[in-house]
């Protein structure tokens, strides 16, 4: 009786020791899991169902089917991965991760991938749950160090941190997770790369059957004798890693589990390895872009089981196809830009049978020949990459009969001919088209429905047009299209707005109409409508656009009120007819890179608002009438490469905030009213700078000897401004002017869309719109202005400079001879100065000047000849320099005009001792006919030398003058 009363009250306890349980969800687990959601912000609602009692149901919440504790967590962000990060950061979580999750001590799963915490560390917490089996945290963005508690997690057997923005390294007690079985720490969409510092913690990871670091920055940091020992190892990624070493030799390979090895994009630099022909079990091997040289060797054939083979890309002397040909089981081949070149029926000859078995080829880059009708041959393909060959002929029609194909590229090649219905008819699993670069024309019934669902359409400069090709409506799947340059005339149909089409490129038509009044309802993230007769007004509302490019159309009307797009990260409205100010929505973009509102008619003032939007790197608002001062905020934009605002109305001084700008690579500020003196900062803080245009303002004072600091400078445009002084020495510091080897492209890596940047410049005396990349544009114009003193030496020394305006100045002094070497000058501008001295000889081996404007200044001697100057038969190049003779002007040498040119120089020696002779003549006659007058009349005696007393003081100086001249010239 007492047994049975102690075994009921030890009942009754246990009973009252289990958590509460209310509709299949424990209190304490709920209650963690509201306080988890309370520290996110959720803009994809992917946690709106968390509320009321039933945990259970809440989405990506699992609980055990017998106990019901949460043991599964899955808030993977249903937009990861995707092309680029801005495809899904749209609905990541931010925020912070509040430890009340502990409460789940049963959790076994926990995935919190494709999410933004990037303003916090790695969750320190994560590494207390006991019995977590698999934890994601790929694509988060966490900064700090990975914990080295992580080694905690022994039952671990999954772990993903792969794209994750760490900023510390991954630590050895990683392997302390003996009962890992997958790890990935792959490819990431961010910006930079995670590190680890070492892999001896791999040693410790017994039960590895998957090891993905695609995308970590390993460089030499891989221990390949670990990695070898990994013996149940079956799958190793490892590609852009930043790897520079690979073993060529193994003593013995331990890796005989090994089903699939990727170890493309790296830099090994050295022959393929000899130890991975002994991988006998391999199924997939991609080497693609590793910079491997030599051979491909005959036991490649050793791998029968292989069914992927990626060898493209790298540097071989030769590929042997023999030992491909032997590779039965081989479905999919990557041989693309290893230089194979010839008729492509050659290589299919020595692929033999196996080739007509392939299902995915790739053979891009290699220049080969023929034509293509050998595809319609191979009955089970599903890819083929042909791009970039020089392939003719036409597209054969039997093509269509290719039921497994799913992927065509044929760009790039000089295919012709017309595209019917007949080459689709069979094409049911058709997904992408990909035909630009070629002579095609597309001849499709305007009534034809296709067979397949397209999700890519790429027909960029072939003949589509002029109607819009009406078959697209059938297009529901539809994810990217290109039209741009295909002959397009007329309107965009409304139907095509309500596609499911997120990118599209139409640019380079004559598409005429207006755009829709609201794009809400729309799925298009990136349009680029560039270069067609769009009119009418901007749209009012706006969807979710990453990328938007309207530019060079007749769009016209204010912008409006609410102009803000929360992903974009380009809007470019320029060459337009908008007008209105600047809204203060174009601050609440923070995702935003590029700004391109140039060549329309906005007014008002810039608005003072930019400290929200730190990821901008280019602002071109130039060529319109904007107004007012550059804000002070501007200065906040630490990532801002470029700033034009050419062209506009705004006045008052450089705010000194912009020195915070440190990475500013353009800088265009000419056409203005900006006043004051040129910050000498700008030489100190902004050292990046290739490009500085202050032209065409009221600036005054000295130039900054500090200018010299910047080394990268290729453009220095100070003209027509009131500035004063020499110009100082330090201009021959520019490094980049010095070598004609250094140039500056623009690339955006941190946006999809590249963007070039365009100023205009003074190139051989004419104002020109040049567009990025500015190769080799090395120009220096400081003309307009009262600068005074001489030339310095050093400029002289800028031999890449192609462009030098110094006109319009007080500039005393001499061309120095030392001009030769500047090489590269093509344009070469100093009138309007007070120059003197003879034109040097060596300008006649600057073999590419061919603009040259030396006019009034005092300029004597004879004009040298010879090479380059002989092609500059102009006379107009020397006006106003009253002591030069000689072709091209009419003025001889020969006569007495030219006494005071080559006095002392040793030339035309006989032709001046006749000039002196006939002078001396002259004066004995003159003399003795006037003088032997005066003798005899007093009169006249007093009269003749009262007027020569007069004349005698102002002859005086002139005198004076001239014998300055002469003995300058004499020198």
């Amino acid at each position: 009786m007492k047994l049975l009363l102690t075994v009921f009250l030890c009942f009754l306890v246990t009973l009252t020791s289990i958590p509460t349980i209310a509709n299949g969800c424990f209190e304490v687990e709920r209650d963690a899991l509201l306080a988890f959601k309370a520290g996110l912000h959720d803009p994809g609602k992917l946690l709106s169902s968390w509320h009321g009692p039933e945990c259970c149901n809440w989405t990506g919440v699992i609980c055990h089917n017998l106990h019901q504790h949460v043991v599964k967590l899955n808030l993977r962000n249903p937009l990861y991965p995707a092309d680029n990060y801005f495809d899904w950061e749209s609905h990541a979580l931010t925020g912070t991760l509040n430890p009340a999750l502990l409460s789940l001590k049963y959790l076994t799963h926990l995935d919190i991938s494709g999410h933004d915490f990037s303003n916090i560390n790695f969750p320190k917490f994560a590494c207390s749950f006991e019995h977590l089996v698999y934890l994601n945290l790929s694509g988060s963005q966490f900064q700090g160090v990975i914990p080295q508690e992580i080694g905690n997690l022994s039952r671990l057997q999954s772990l993903d941190l792969s794209g994750s923005n760490f900023t510390g390294l991954i630590p050895p007690q990683i392997g302390n997770l003996s009962n890992l079985w997958y790890l990935s720490l792959g490819y990431s969409y961010l910006f930079s790369k995670p590190s680890v510092d070492r892999l001896s913690w791999l040693s410790r990871l017994f039960n590895l059957r998957y090891l993905d670091m695609s995308w970590i920055d390993l460089n030499d940091t891989v221990d390949w004798s670990v990695i070898n020992e990994m013996h149940l190892l079956e799958t190793l990624m490892l590609p852009d890693c930043s790897l520079s070493e690979i073993p060529i030799e193994l003593s013995h390979v331990n890796l005989t589990s090994l089903k699939k090895l990727d170890i493309s994009l790296n830099s090994f630099n050295v022959p393929l390895p000899n130890w991975l022909w002994n991988l006998t079990g391999l199924l997939y091997i991609d080497l693609r872009y590793s910079e491997f040289y030599g051979s491909v060797p005959i036991t490649l054939s050793n791998l029968v089981s292989l069914n992927f083979l990626g060898l493209g890309g790298n540097n071989f002397e030769n590929v042997f196809l023999e030992p491909i040909s032997q590779l039965v089981n081989l479905r999919s081949l990557y041989l693309s830009r290893l230089g194979i070149g010839g008729d492509v029926l050659n290589l299919i000859k020595k692929l033999g049978n196996m080739w007509y078995n392939l299902e995915d080829v790739d053979l891009g880059g290699n220049g080969l020949t023929g034509n293509i009708s050998w595809i319609t041959q191979m009955r089970n393909l599903s890819i083929i990459d042909l791009t970039s060959n020089s392939l003719s002929g036409h597209i054969p029609s039997e093509i269509g009969t290719l039921v497994c194909l799913k992927e065509l590229y044929l760009s790039g090649n000089s295919l012709s001919g017309v595209i019917t219905e007949a080459h689709f008819v069979k094409l049911s699993n058709l997904e992408t088209l990909d035909l630009p670069g070629n002579m095609l024309t597309l001849k499709l019934n305007e009534n034809w429905v296709p067979p397949f669902q397209l999700q890519y359409l790429v027909l960029e400069s072939c003949k589509v047009g002029p109607k819009f090709p009406s078959w697209l409506q059938w297009q529901t799947q539809l994810f990217d299209v290109s039209l741009s340059n295909t002959s397009i005339i007329g309107v965009i149909p409304a139907w095509f707005w309500n596609l499911s089409v997120e990118y599209v490129d139409m640019s380079y038509n004559n598409i005429t109409g207006s755009l829709p009044v609201s794009f809400l309802l729309s799925k298009i993230r990136d349009l680029n409508l560039r270069s067609n007769n769009i009119s009418g007004p901007m749209p009012s509302v706006w969807g979710g656009i990453d990328s938007l490019d309207l530019s060079n159309n007749i769009l016209n009307g204010s912008m409006p009120t609410k102009f803000e797009f929360p992903q974009a990260h380009l809007v470019d409205l320029s060459g337009n007819r908008i007008d209105g100010a600047i809204p203060q929505g174009v601050c609440n973009m923070p995702y935003l890179f590029v700004l391109q509102l140039s060549h329309n008619a906005i007014s008002g003032e810039i608005p003072d608002c930019w400290k929200n939007i730190s990821n901008l790197e280019e602002i071109d608002l130039s060529n319109n009438q904007i107004t007012g001062e550059l804000p002070a905020s501007i200065g906040s934009l630490q990532n801002l490469l470029t700033l034009q605002l050419y062209n506009n109305k705004l006045h008052g001084e450089i705010p000194s905030t912009l020195q915070q700008c440190k990475n500013l690579v353009f800088l265009s500020l000419g056409m203005n009213n900006f006043s004051g003196k040129i910050p000498a900062w700008i030489g100190k803080q902004l050292q990046n700078l290739v490009v500085l245009q202050l032209r065409s303002n009221k600036f005054t004072g000295f130039i900054p000897p500090e200018i010299g600091e910047l080394s990268e400078l290729q453009i220095l445009d100070l003209a027509d401004n009131s500035l004063v002084g020499s110009i100082p020495n330090s201009v021959g510091n520019f490094s980049s002017m010095k070598n004609s080897s250094r140039y500056y492209f623009v690339t955006y890596g941190s946006h999809t869309s590249s963007y070039s940047d365009t100023l205009y410049i003074d190139i051989n005396g004419q104002y020109v719109y040049s567009s990025a990349p500015l190769e080799f544009v090395k120009t220096i114009d400081i003309s307009g202005n009262n600068l005074s003193g001489q030339i310095p030496e050093e400029i002289w020394l800028l031999q890449a400079v192609i462009s030098l305006n110094l006109s319009r100045n007080s500039l005393i002094g001499e061309i120095s001879e030392t001009i030769d070497g500047m090489r590269y000058l093509e344009s070469l501008d100093l009138s309007f100065n007070e120059m003197s001295g003879q034109i040097p000889h060596a300008m006649s081996t600057l073999s590419s000047l061919h603009n040259l404007n030396l006019s009034y200044n005092n300029f004597s001697g004879k004009i040298p000849n010879g090479r380059q100057l002989d092609t500059l038969n102009d006379s107009s190049i020397y006006v106003g320099n009253s002591y030069l003779c000689g072709p091209p002007t009419d003025k001889s040498c020969s006569n007495g005009s030219s006494i005071g040119i080559d006095f002392g120089h040793g030339e035309n020696e006989r032709e001046m001792i006749w000039v002196y002779l006939s002078v001396a003549l002259g004066f004995v006659l003159g003399f003795w006919s006037i003088w032997g007058v005066l003798i005899y009349q007093n009169i006249w005696w007093v009269a003749y030398f009262g007027t020569i007393d007069n004349l005698f003081d102002k002859m005086y100086v002139k005198i004076v003058l001239a014998r300055r001249r002469l003995i300058c010239s004499s020198a």
